[in-house]
């Protein structure tokens, strides 16, 4: 094959095949919310009560958006806020709908493993919108990440932490808008993209120390560990991967970190952030994050203001941040939203 052509068929390769550095830099902005947008709420896993779901959606509105809430949000269908039919058919709409700016789900709990092949996220593609929530929304922002190279909001939802404005909520309700308003976390250009923490005083700790730098994905550990090996499963060659979890006790997230770490999915990670994970043995639980994060090179902070607690910071997935153990930061280096 001449050199001419032979350069020209790999250059059209490096485009179009999965995980190669042109197509992994290839991410796609959604622009800030204004006064005005219409954001849906959706309830694609646990069941939901209308009446909280309606305080929130006041919430919102007083916020100046236009909140659309499903007829039909309140069904049920074991322990699914409906059948997956019915669940997915209300996501997709949401994902379709060319007037909608955001898209928040107002729960985890268990159900979006079921529909992730149900998803249109070429719609999403398309039509770019904010995308929120955690615990099992993570199932979601890995499946936008991979079909849709979508930046996404792993982050506080309805029911969770933005149903309750003041308190110890605040710092969670003030992080999410500064950052969906005008993608900054402060006014000051030199800390406007670092996440910061509730208190001065409460700096992450550091179980391995360095500084690095790579796109930002994680979220559930077992929501993570359920999807290796489908078309959804994590990717995290070059990147910070944060993780958080919920009533497990330290032999299960051992046993989910094995299963990652099996899987490869532990080598060649830029860098770690831990939130939190109640229900494990403290000093277990360090234990386990010592034998599979402590050697691996790269730095590692936990105790990050993340997960299943009031204090939850909002990450948005596949943005590139830099971590800095020495500084006890996380800092985006750019704008997870589009330029207006």
């Amino acid at each position: 094959m001449p050199r001419t052509r032979l350069a020209s068929t790999l250059l059209v390769l490096a485009c179009v095949l999965p995980g190669s550095a042109s197509h992994a830099e290839e991410w796609i902005k959604p622009r800030p919310l204004r006064a005005g947008d219409v954001i849906r709420f959706v309830a694609p896993a646990g069941p939901v009560e209308l009446e909280a779901v309606r305080r929130c959606q006041a919430l919102f509105e007083a916020k100046g958006f236009k909140v659309v809430v499903p007829e039909n949000i309140e069904r049920r269908y074991l322990y699914l806020d409906g059948t997956d039919e019915e669940r997915s058919a209300e996501l997709n709409e949401a994902f379709r709908d060319p007037h909608a700016r955001a898209v928040f789900a107002c729960r985890g709990g268990y159900g979006l493993t079921r529909i992730l092949d149900r998803i249109d996220y070429e719609a999403l593609r398309k039509n770019p919108k904010i995308v929120v929530g955690f615990s099992d929304l993570t199932a979601l922002h890995l499946a936008i990440g991979a079909k849709c190279r979508l930046v996404s909001f792993h982050g506080p939802m309805p029911l969770a932490s933005l149903e309750n404005e003041d308190g110890e909520h605040k710092y969670a309700s003030d992080l999410l808008w500064r950052l969906l308003r005008t993608g900054r976390y402060a006014d000051d250009p030199a800390v406007a993209l670092t996440i910061p923490v509730p208190e001065p005083t409460e700096r992450p700790d550091v179980l391995t120390a360095g500084r690095a730098t790579g796109r930002l994905t994680g979220g559930n550990l077992s929501l993570i560990a359920a999807t290796v090996g489908t078309p959804y499963q994590i990717e995290t060659k070059g990147r910070i991967l944060f993780l958080e979890d919920t009533h497990e006790a330290a032999y299960r997230v051992d046993r989910m970190l094995s299963q990652l770490r099996l899987a490869g999915l532990l080598d060649g990670l830029a860098g770690v952030v831990l939130g939190t994970f109640d229900g494990a043995d403290e000093d277990e639980l360090k234990a386990v994050f010592h034998d599979y994060l402590a050697d691996k090179g790269f730095p590692v902070l936990t105790e990050f203001p993340l997960g299943h607690i009031p204090h939850n910071a909002v990450l948005p997935c596949g943005v590139p941040a830099e971590i800095d153990t020495n500084a006890g930061t996380l800092r985006l280096l750019e704008s997870p939203l589009a330029a207006e």
